[in-house]
């Protein structure tokens, strides 16, 4: 791969996420630095860093005894992740309404855009992150904004999973978010705080759907 070392890093990264995002690694399998090197034919320091990023996104876990093992996604997982988000971040962005900037409202409808134009489900899973965040932020000294930001970091891998399983829901969702924004840009609390929780519920159930969905086939493979 005759490109820059962070270009490697990130290809070798998309492809190891597809990889276990599609089946290819189950959960309980490990992935070997060496062999991982060989097979896109770079180096093993790309490959390394690769596996930092899978493990910040909560695909595999790394350990000094055992490795890199593919970290399973679970129905229970994402069920207490998502029960967590709609008590939480409902109250949160209703309350970022009222103290919202104009510039962060402009950014987020920046970053609606991008979602818009997105065919990667990462890509699309990282700016929706952004998307929630952006809006929420002007409440970021509070500690519900800390507590909501970590819970959409570890909800990504399962937005990506959803959307590399079922498509179709980004236009959905793509939809919602433009909700979303029209409820901030009026300046009504109680109308984003309905439609959020409205939006990870909905979410939720279509995650659950493709969780069990790839480990049926997982079963069946």
């Amino acid at each position: 791969m005759p490109k820059a070392f962070k270009t490697i890093e990130q290809q070798v990264l998309s492809l190891l996420r597809n990889d276990i995002l599609s089946g290819k690694y189950r959960p309980g399998d490990k992935l070997r630095q060496d062999e991982v090197a060989r097979r896109f034919e770079v180096s093993t320091t790309p490959v390394r860093e690769a596996f930092r990023g899978l493990r910040s996104e909560g695909l595999v876990t790394i350990d000094a005894n055992k490795g890199v093992v593919v970290k399973g996604l679970s129905v229970e997982d994402v069920a207490e992740i998502y029960e967590l988000r709609i008590l939480l971040e409902p109250l949160l962005a209703k309350k970022s309404v009222a103290s919202i900037t104009d510039e962060s409202l402009h950014a987020a409808a920046g970053i609606h855009e991008q979602m818009c134009a997105a065919s990667d489900p990462h890509e699309w899973a990282g700016l929706n992150c952004d998307f929630h965040i952006k809006l929420m932020k002007s409440e970021e000294q509070s500690r519900l904004y800390e507590m909501v930001k970590n819970l959409l970091v570890v909800a990504a891998p399962y937005v990506s999973l959803s959307i590399y399983m079922h498509p179709q829901i980004q236009q959905t969702d793509n939809e919602e978010h433009a909700m979303i924004l029209d409820g901030y840009r009026k300046k009504n609390g109680k109308l984003v705080e309905k439609i959020v929780r409205q939006h990870l519920q909905q979410t939720l159930e279509t995650i659950e759907d493709s969780v069990n969905e790839k480990t049926l086939g997982q079963a069946y493979s």
